[in-house]
């Protein structure tokens, strides 16, 4: 206790005496007057606010309004903006070419309304601050070049498509190209006038803002691709005559792989077809069995493709025609196909134009588009039953020198009614159908005609290892080394977290799970060709996993759970991977979880490419996403 604070109360006392020998004592106050002082009411909180204090919320109040109407309005220009371009899209997508113009008139209404809102006087007011005229000047420049668009470019388009359709572009099952080339100088035109109108993108002054500045150099990229995309897009349709066959026939391999026995790409191929573009009409040839290509020995491949799955077991792979799934790479089952090809007797007589790999999940799709396919026994397949019919019925119910044929009985069906009820929308609806199961690797394409390759694989048709930082992509593969079936029941998830913390926005933990979902008593009810031909391995998938890390990525921290060895660093064709052989028993599990390194480029969460799976469901579950990212 300080020494002033210990005089306190002997202070006070003297002044009180002092006071009373003066005759001025204190007097209280009366009980009563306290009371209404202690119940007095506080004045309202406004009537405490100084003058001052008003202007403040006066100034913060216009301030909230005033760019609270330019966010509304910028939200605004954003709707229009999307909603043009969506108005066109589902149209196109419908097939219906009659609502095309009163489409383009709602895009330019559209794309109209979001320019007059960029250019009125809050926007221009605004741009006349210091620091803002770029970016306002350049949100400007943006809806003006879309609104040109809109207004003079598309409807070149829509008239070239108008053209098109007035004829019959589909008849007796056969595609009349006449339509369409006869259109090409007013094609040429109308992507030379787009070209004029993108290429002032690249004129936009750089904004000071990142947002407006990241938006800027988005558009200017896509100046770039989109000159890339109509020049190719002219070069197809000059080609068109010979890709349709109508100079040549083309004649195309079709494959038919069974993810019921696993390989990288797809699954064991059954069946081998022809699909023949002979004057625009497509015609399928017969399917024969796997074994008319069987006796004619390996196919030619690479070293790596040796040394990890012909000179390493437990199967020791022949890579006849069965194994050319077991790629990564659809060019890689191309020219590994047309090795055999040639040494076929109908090879040295018919050229190959290219390939198609398809499994039954791509035949369950056409099933649901063209119709149900009652087969000779009586079963009637559907837009639902086909895959598991051709995935694991067939071989329940049937011998299995009956089950490739199977395949061509339906693929057959399917194009003979799809020829017959050919048209825009119908195909429109086909197209989106199989570009998702392409991404999903049910079905790949690969042309040995250069500039057709280009343009199947910048549609997704012809697959790949991930390699896109922007986009990243982890990639896992598997090859069944027991020969059985077990490929239908094994249950493949993924669960991918996002690691959120400011030194690791690139970062993910996954867990990848392999489950066999056949019970232990159905085992030896089943016959060998389903099960397995390995003794002690009855009913067990026995797999062989490539664990590809995301393009400019890492994998790291690999644990495994169950009966599979811990994933070891190799490569393959001087991709860096990892490897593990994992035997999943009846009603168990083989978990690996591991963390995954993105580039620092990526600017989307992590995906996952994998070998097909008997349905369209690829089981990949995010369970969180970083605000960051």
């Amino acid at each position: 206790m300080s020494r002033t604070e210990g005089n306190e109360p002997e202070i006070e006392k003297s002044i009180d005496q002092s006071a009373e020998s003066a005759g001025t004592a204190p007097q209280s106050e009366p009980a009563a007057s306290q009371e209404r002082e202690v119940a007095a009411p506080k004045r309202p909180w406004y009537k405490r606010i100084r003058w001052w204090g008003w202007t403040l919320i006066g100034i913060f109040a216009v301030l909230v309004a005033f760019f609270g109407t330019f966010g509304v309005q910028a939200m605004m220009v954003k709707n229009y903006e999307l909603g043009s371009i969506d108005t066109i899209r589902r149209t196109a997508m419908s097939g219906n070419v009659k609502e095309l113009p009163n489409a383009v008139s709602k895009m330019q209404e559209n794309t109209r309304k979001a320019n007059r809102i960029t250019h009125n006087g809050l926007w221009n007011f605004i741009g006349s601050w210091p620091g803002m005229g770029s970016n306002i000047g350049a949100a400007q420049d943006l809806t003006q070049i879309v609104a040109d668009v809109s207004q003079d470019v598309v409807p070149k388009y829509i008239d070239i498509a108008s053209n098109i359709m007035s004829d019959k572009l589909f008849s007796n099952g056969q595609v009349n190209i006449k339509p369409v080339t006869a259109q090409y100088v007013n094609f040429v035109e109308a992507n030379s006038d787009l070209m004029s109108q993108l290429a002032r993108i690249n004129d936009i002054p750089e904004p000071s803002i990142g947002v407006v500045r990241n938006l800027v150099n988005m558009a200017k990229g896509y100046v770039g691709t989109a000159d890339g995309l109509l020049k190719q897009a002219e070069t197809i349709m000059q080609d068109l005559p010979s890709n349709l066959g109508y100079k040549e026939p083309q004649t195309y391999a079709v494959m038919a792989m069974t993810p019921a026995e696993m390989r990288m790409s797809g699954g064991l191929i059954g069946a081998i077809g022809t699909l023949t573009l002979n004057k625009g009409k497509i015609e399928i040839g017969e399917f024969l069995p796997n074994d008319a290509y069987v006796k004619e020995g390996g196919a030619d491949v690479d070293f790596d493709t040796k040394r990890i799955f012909m000179n390493d077991g437990p199967l020791y792979m022949t890579y006849d025609v069965r194994d050319l799934a077991n790629f990564t790479d659809t060019e890689m089952t191309a020219n590994a196909f047309l090795s055999l090809w040639k040494r076929m007797p109908w090879g040295e007589k018919t050229t190959l134009n290219g390939i198609i790999m398809v499994d039954p999940v791509v035949v369950q799709a056409l099933v649901k588009v063209t119709g149900d396919v009652k087969l000779p026994d009586g079963t009637v397949l559907n837009g639902n039953n086909t895959a598991q019919f051709m995935m694991n019925t067939v071989y329940t119910e049937h011998e299995p020198e009956e089950t490739n044929a199977y395949f061509g009985i339906v693929a057959k069906a399917c194009v003979g009614t799809l020829m017959k009820h050919m048209d825009m929308k119908t195909i429109g609806s086909l197209a989106k159908d199989l570009r998702t199961l392409a991404k999903e690797r049910h079905l790949a394409m690969y042309s040995f005609t250069p500039s057709l390759e280009d343009l199947i694989k910048a549609a997704g048709f012809s697959a790949t290892l991930p390699t896109d930082k922007v986009n990243p992509t982890l990639g896992v593969y598997l090859t069944e080394q027991n020969p059985s079936k077990m490929g239908w029941y094994i249950k493949r998830s993924t669960k991918i977290k996002q690691i959120c913390t400011d030194s690791a926005p690139y970062k993910y933990q996954v867990e990848y799970t392999l489950e066999n979902t056949l019970k232990e008593d159905e085992v030896g009810k089943l016959s060998w060709y389903i099960t397995g031909q390995f003794p002690y391995n009855e009913g067990a998938s026995l797999d062989k996993v490539f664990f590809y890390p995301p393009y400019g990525g890492e994998l790291s921290n690999f644990k495994v759970q169950g009966t599979g060895s811990v994933p070891a660093m190799d490569s393959f064709n001087a991709a860096i991977m990892y490897r593990s052989l994992a035997q999943v028993r009846p009603e168990q599990k083989v978990t690996y979880t591991f963390d995954v390194t993105t580039s620092k480029q990526a600017a989307s969460r992590l995906a996952v490419d994998q070998t097909p799976m008997g349905t369209e469901n690829t089981n990949v579950e995010y369970l969180n996403s970083c605000p960051v990212n």
